[in-house]
């Protein structure tokens, strides 16, 4: 059971009025140092926690931020949330995630804007891609500070944004470079579109240079990599055989093709390359290495953090709208000449 401000007055023998003046941090210049290092030991000990919805009905600051989130098992949202925490913490604020599907945004994010949040982080294409920005619009209650992550076409007026652009043309040279003639892009059957940067990427760079486009849709299997292989297979046994190259739109999807290649006896990168997005540690470790798209995913969060915290404190300060650039990270999954390379591109 959650211990309450009147057992600790109980414990120590104080008035219920002295715990709470410094536990909620009111009026607590009134009481003596002393008596506030034994409330805050005693708490401590007893494992007190505060009620931030009974503080916010009070009037008091609740502390809380919210993050708004796809719902995903994916790497990437997981190290995202690890950071975002990190950082909310460091501020002296708490993390609460809200994450929805494709079918639930709007209703998701009317249950956020019912929490007393001092400010949200939102994985803004969520709002205007999926069509909640008109409810947002229409919104008459109040919406607390909202800071948008990793959208480069973000309608927020505080935003962290990830640019691909840079990164996706000198992966592509280097795929092409090594001697690939046909590209594959391998996602999820949503992400074909140009609204997802890095299909748009690829689409503007495959026309440009005259090459044919090869689409491989991820449906299927219980998790992406797993329906990456399924894909994969499905084409092998089709016998229509397989692009000189595979993207995959991140390296879960990358380490299910590459599952379904070795299990057919092709070796990459002789017979066909491959590369994904999102820098998964583990990736470094197969046999063949996988290049990869590098993403500054805790430096954004980061700046995504002291902006919300800078638009809570200082809400006249000037807005902030960051640009971060990808890097390519070169391994031996696309060098046909090197079997095991690892080095940075810059961008």
């Amino acid at each position: 059971m959650r211990v309450t401000i009147k057992e600790i007055a109980r414990e120590l023998g104080l008035s219920h009025s002295t715990v709470s003046r410094v536990l909620n941090d009111r009026q607590s210049a009134m009481v003596s140092e002393a008596t506030k290092d034994r409330i805050v030991s005693a708490a401590k000990s007893m494992g007190y926690r505060p009620n931030r919805i009974a503080q916010a009905l009070k009037g008091a600051r609740s502390g809380l931020i919210g993050v708004f989130m796809p719902e995903s098992q994916e790497y990437f949202f997981s190290e995202v949330l690890f950071h975002l925490r990190q950082f909310v913490e460091e501020a002296g604020y708490e993390l609460i995630p809200f994450s929805c599907s494709p079918l639930n945004v709007e209703e998701r994010w009317l249950k956020l804007l019912r929490w007393d949040l001092e400010g949200v982080l939102v994985f803004d294409y969520l709002l205007f891609a999926d069509g909640l920005g008109q409810a947002l619009l229409q919104h008459r209650g109040f919406v607390p500070p909202i800071v948008g992550l990793f959208n480069p076409s973000s309608q927020l007026e505080d935003f962290v944004a990830l640019d691909f652009a840079p990164a996706m043309g000198q992966l592509l040279d280097h795929i092409v470079d090594g001697g690939a003639r046909s590209i594959g892009y391998a996602a999820v059957p949503g992400s074909f579109q140009s609204a997802e940067q890095r299909y748009s990427c690829f689409q503007r760079f495959m026309i440009a240079h005259g090459l044919p486009q090869v689409r491989i849709d991820v449906v299927g299997g219980s998790t992406l990599s797993e329906s990456a292989r399924l894909s994969t297979a499905d084409l092998l046994a089709a016998g229509e055989g397989l692009p000189e190259a595979i993207f995959c739109q991140n390296d879960e999807i990358a380490l299910g093709v590459y599952k379904a290649l070795r299990d057919a006896g092709i070796e990459i990168p002789r017979d066909v390359m491959i590369a994904g997005c999102d820098n998964v540690p583990y990736m470094a470790y197969l046999d063949t290495p996988l290049t990869t798209l590098s993403l500054p995913v805790e430096e954004a969060c980061r700046i995504a953090c002291m902006a919300l915290h800078q638009r809570i404190t200082e809400p006249e300060q000037p807005h902030v709208r960051r640009m971060m650039e990808a890097t390519v990270v070169t391994r031996a999954s696309t060098s046909r000449s090197i079997r095991y390379e690892d080095s940075a591109v810059p961008v």
